[in-house]
């Protein structure tokens, strides 16, 4: 480890000596009209920043004769200029692309939506960079404010809501299933690959009328367009191996596929397990996808297919000190078709459809389960700019949930339309209007949902906005499965957003009120929705990509004060998935004389509320506080003309004690702790794109 330590010692002393440009420059387009907030970036670092509102710019990077400077925006076609051959200041023209279509709301000039302009966004780069992610999508978000660390569970809680209060939205459908399985007390991987994203907008409050069934928080999606070139890519690690190739013709149709194997025999080999694995996590994944541009829009198709095995030894209550086996062996198949095009001359069409299935056979212990989720959810969404002053926005949305757990099966039709205005009241002040209704046949109930933001554009840099809004949800299957007639459960939001973002630095601080009602609980041993709770706090981001031309790093802090009453709760208490103050920083160098991208992330919160049955006072113990520090470095190179990419991850360098809980024995005389499946880690792989 104190090798390490000097190594990256060395990293960061080579860095600051190395030498740094300044490019400055306007983004118009072939008739000369500036381009505003373009996207300027360096290919081989995607070391980038955004023109202003006057289309000029400003990066500061080390600038190599034989990298490409991209330059893209909305509506035009992206260029990539060759670093050898610009002036500075120069004038970066791009050409319109009659193929490709604004964004469907545009506030402000800006071709972004208030989602896309108030919440927080990440890139492929982003996710992959990040030291604590491993490539994982929702590991990287859980650095972003917000959210807090749950090391042994599945998914993203957002401030006080548990994981089935977000939802992933792909090309605008509902993906029900976005991870590799739910092993208990361990958290599972994202399934789907961050770099087939172009967008990642993740919005903690306060969203659109478009969205529904998420008290919480929606995770937007947008995958990936027409890439530049046909190109094949080939991935090898620890933990397995896997390849993709990109067929494209004439600039408007590609054909994609990909298969990877993992298997996690030669990772566990070389890191001591916390757990006793049975069946080492094992699974293959083949995915397809198709996209092609019509003369007024874009058709794409995504096709994921996953089989994975596991087998673990967990605590068994009743026999602590022997436990019990957990095995899943799942299938899952999921199917996502989108069209994004002009419908006539003054509507735009936003239209999706996917398919969602997984076939599970779970055994715990003597018990046997059948798994057996089917979902298939379409939507359409219309939108019409009515006026210079009004846009206006009208949708439905039908979902056909099909669930089997065990003994239980529950069919339900949920149904829903949402309408949506912009009012422009001025060139710096805009208000939105929102209502969604749903109706589930299942529960026979309605819900009506009023939802507003009005929102400030202070000047070219900061704004501030205020959002309001009710957000429903159905209660879970497995509910359901006992007791139909159970209602919505709710959450209002109250939030208040400043962002000021000017070249290249962002920052942004959120404060927000929650309340929940309707939420299901349990009394006697009968379902109903007398449970009730808040969440309460404040979100900080500081982000910086150019001050220091080798270093872009963020900084987030958030506190959350919540409560709830609510499942087996005997009192309002806070649950076991909240952390009062969670601070993450993420930095990411770039050291191009030793082609070296190294980078690290540390993670603090504090201690987690647990269940102790010896305690007169329920969930009143809490666990020590977390410390994470986690370091990752890449190495670029070429191997036969193609560019490679070396790339290792060390987990928890400082080898600190983490506890995320404990569970005890049903007499409260036994109990063991919930720790992370591996103290430390070391992970090595290459990736090479082939073209």
């Amino acid at each position: 480890m104190k090798t390490l330590y000097f190594f990256i010692l060395l990293c960061l002393w080579q860095t600051i000596g190395y030498a740094q440009q300044t490019l400055k420059g306007t983004v118009t387009d072939t008739d000369g009209e500036v381009i505003p907030f373009a996207s300027v970036y360096l290919k081989s670092s995607m070391k980038g920043t955004s023109a202003n509102d006057n289309g000029k710019f400003e990066l500061v990077a080390v600038l190599n004769p034989s990298d490409s400077l991209m330059v893209s925006a909305i509506g035009y076609t992206e260029v990539a200029f060759s670093v050898s051959n610009l002036s500075n200041p120069v004038q970066l023209k791009l050409s319109k692309n009659s193929t490709t279509l604004e964004a469907v709301e545009i506030y402000g000039g800006s071709g972004k939506t208030l989602e896309e302009m108030t919440a927080m966004q990440m890139t492929g780069m982003d996710i992959v960079r990040n030291a604590s992610a491993n490539g994982d999508l929702y590991q990287a978000l859980q650095t972003l404010p917000g959210t807090s660390k749950v090391g042994d569970q599945t998914g993203l809680f957002v401030r006080g809501g548990d994981a089935t209060e977000t939802q992933t939205i792909i090309d605008g459908t509902v993906a029900t299933n976005p991870f590799l399985g739910n092993t208990p007390n361990m958290p599972s991987r994202g399934k789907f690959d961050p770099f087939m994203f172009e967008g990642t907008t993740f919005t903690t409050g306060g969203y659109s009328a478009e969205y529904g069934q998420a008290l919480s928080s929606v995770l937007l999606l947008e995958t990936e367009g027409i890439p530049e070139r046909t190109r094949s890519s080939v991935n090898l690690h620890f933990a397995g191996v896997g390849g993709s190739h990109s067929q494209v013709w004439e600039d408007k149709t590609v054909l994609m596929g990909g298969v990877t194997y993992n298997n996690l025999t030669p990772y566990f080999s070389m890191t001591p397990q916390n757990v006793d694995w049975v069946k080492v996590p094992e699974a293959l994944n083949v995915k397809t996808a198709f996209r092609h541009k019509t003369r007024t829009g874009m058709y794409k198709m995504f096709s994921q297919y996953n089989a994975s095995n596991v087998g673990v030894v967990l605590f068994d209550p009743e026999q602590p000190l022997k436990g019990r086996i957990f095995d899943r062996n799942a299938h899952d198949i999921y199917i996502n078709n989108s069209y994004k095009g002009l419908l006539g001359r003054a509507w735009e069409i936003d239209a999706g459809i996917s398919y969602n299935k997984t076939i599970g056979d779970i055994s715990f212990g003597d018990e046997k389960l059948k798994e057996d989720n089917q979902h298939i959810i379409s939507k359409v969404t219309l939108s019409h700019e009515i006026a210079d002053f009004w846009d206006f926005k009208i949708g439905g949305e039908y979902r056909n949930d099909q669930t089997r757990w065990g003994n239980y099966r529950v069919k339900d039709h949920l149904t829903s339309a949402f309408s949506e205005s912009m009012l422009h009241l001025s060139s710096k002040i805009k208000l939105r209007l929102g209502v969604r209704g749903e109706y589930s046949s299942r529960m026979e109930k309605y819900s009506l949902a009023p939802r507003t933001s009005l929102f400030f554009d202070l000047d070219d840099f900061n704004q501030i906005t205020l959002s309001y809004g009710d957000y429903y949800q159905k209660a879970p299957d497995e509910y359901l499965a006992y007791k139909e007639d159970l209602d919505f459960q709710k959450s209002t939001h109250y939030i208040i957003n400043y962002k000021r973002e000017i070249l290249g630095r962002t920052f942004r601080v959120e404060l927000y009120h929650k309340e929940y009602d309707q939420l299901v609980k349990f009394d006697d041993d009968s379902f109903n929705n007398n449970g009730y709770g808040y969440a309460r706090g404040i979100d900080l981001f500081w982000r910086d990509e150019s001050s220091i031309s080798f270093l872009d790093y963020w900084v987030t802090y958030s506190y959350i004060d919540s409560e709830r009453n609510y499942k087996h709760f005997p009192i309002s208490a806070t649950p076991d998935f909240v952390t009062n103050h969670n601070v993450n920083v993420v930095a990411n160098f770039e050291i191009p004389s030793l082609r070296l991208q190294p980078g690290f992330t540390y993670t603090y919160a504090s201690g987690r509320p647990y269940e102790n049955p010896n305690e007169e006072l329920f969930m009143s113990d809490k666990t020590k506080d977390f410390h994470n520090l986690d370091v990752a470095i890449n190495y670029n190179m070429n191997i036969m003309g193609n560019h490679t990419v070396l790339f290792a991850s060390f987990s928890n360098i400082l080898g600190l004690d983490q506890v995320f809980g404990y569970e005890y024995s049903s007499d409260g005389k036994y109990r063991v702790a919930k720790l992370p499946t591996s103290k430390q880690s070391v992970f090595l792989g290459l990736f090479m794109t082939i073209e």
